[in-house]
């Protein structure tokens, strides 16, 4: 298999909904999505439901499944998690008090995201946050045997 590069793997981690799944090709090394509905599409055998290259990726993933890995998901990564330690971070006491309180019940990312930015700490949270999803890919390529590029993408 080709090198990866993590820029890739990151973006699609990055990109990961619940309407898609990010998947690494291991034979090309190539990162690619596919969407519920096209997986729906691949098992109704519908032509129409999507663009006929969303179905025939739907279907190599469905037909081919041990060519392809799946991305860390929503789960694994834990964005929230990566919160948290940001949060914990913070030098002020009274910031890093409040970005935690905002991670308290509904709506945590909102208010999270909210709170971060009316603290003028967007910039620090998202440089955090990048090096958060990065660690992610990273460990994850490491457990799967993956060799990665870091050369940005």
């Amino acid at each position: 298999m080709p090198k990866v590069r993590l820029s890739e793997i990151v973006e699609g981690m990055d990109l990961m909904s619940d309407q898609m799944t990010w998947y690494l090709h291991l034979p090309t090394g190539r990162v690619l999505f596919v969407t519920d509905e096209a997986f729906g599409a691949a098992e109704d055998n519908d032509e129409d439901a999507v663009e006929p290259e969303e179905l025939a990726e739907a279907r190599a993933v469905s037909e081919r499944g041990e060519e392809y890995l799946a991305l860390p998901d929503r789960f694994e990564i834990d964005e929230y998690r990566m919160m948290e330690e940001f949060a914990a971070e913070v030098k002020d006491s009274r910031q890093s008090d409040e970005l935690l309180e905002s991670l308290r019940g509904a709506k945590a990312f909102r208010r999270f995201k909210d709170t971060v930015r009316r603290l003028g700490l967007s910039d620090a949270w998202y440089a955090f946050r990048e090096r958060a999803y990065n660690d992610v890919a990273r460990a994850w390529c490491d457990a799967n045997g993956i060799e990665i590029d870091v050369t940005p993408g």
